[in-house]
């Protein structure tokens, strides 16, 4: 008899293909409309662990404040497609340079002023392959 999981469930991947998310931080948005940005950090965090074996603090915040796009008003949501393209091609910062803090009103959770340099250059490091 197969011992391969996959030949009994063909619809269950090979266990090398899964890993043990329990370690992954759960985000609380609150009120803030930011969940893009908060599930690509998760995705982010799985594939910085798989690929160096620890979990990377990353700042939803970042990313969110970045996608912001011509035309969205403060409480709308972000389009998937550009929060990707940025953990792509910038990356994304650590809490220890942007705090992820949804208790604060909308206004200054996206305040655009505060992404500075220092967190551009550490997003850098972060930035995902294709």
């Amino acid at each position: 008899m197969d011992k391969n999981p996959s030949s009994d469930n063909p619809g269950s991947f090979p266990e090398s293909y899964t890993t043990d998310i329990s370690m992954l931080p759960v985000f609380d948005q609150r009120q803030i409309p930011a969940c893009v940005a908060h599930a690509a950090v998760t995705m982010m965090q799985l594939y910085w662990y798989r690929k160096i074996g620890k979990i990377i603090p990353f700042s939803p915040r970042f990313l969110d404040i970045l996608s912001w796009t011509h035309g969205l008003g403060i409480n709308d949501g972000r389009d998937p497609r550009v929060v990707m393209e940025l953990a792509y091609r910038v990356g994304c910062c650590t809490e220890a340079l942007l705090l992820n803090d949804t208790s604060l009103p909308v206004e200054q959770y996206r305040n655009r002023a505060l992404i500075t340099q220092a967190m551009l250059d550490e997003a850098f490091q972060y930035r995902m392959s294709r």
